[in-house]
C-alpha cells in the first residue's frame, strides 16, 4: 500500500544568486604582487557605478586594470577597496 504525505515548505527570506565568474589571480603591476582579479561588471557592481564610470577610475589612476590575451579587462580587487 501506498503512502501518500503532504509536506508544506515555508521560504523565511528569499536571496538572488547571480553567477559568479571565478576570480583569476594575476599580477597587478602597481601593486607588484600577485591579486585576485574582478571583471570590469563585477567590479562596476562591487563600486555601485556604471561602466563609463569605471572607465574614469581606470583612466586616473584610482583603480588598477590589467588586459588579458582576450582583450578583456580585469580589475585589480585591492586597489577597489582603497
Amino acid at each position: 500500500m501506498k503512502e501518500i504525505r503532504r509536506l508544506k515548505i515555508t521560504a523565511t527570506r528569499r536571496r538572488l544568486m547571480r553567477y559568479q565568474q571565478p576570480m583569476l589571480r594575476a599580477f597587478c603591476p602597481v601593486c607588484a604582487r600577485e591579486v585576485e582579479t574582478l571583471s570590469a561588471t563585477q567590479a562596476a557592481e562591487v563600486l555601485e557605478v556604471a561602466a563609463p564610470q569605471l572607465d574614469q577610475f581606470i583612466a586616473e589612476g584610482l583603480v588598477h586594470a590589467m588586459a588579458t590575451v582576450s582583450g578583456s579587462l580585469r580589475i585589480c580587487q585591492i586597489s577597489l577597496y582603497q
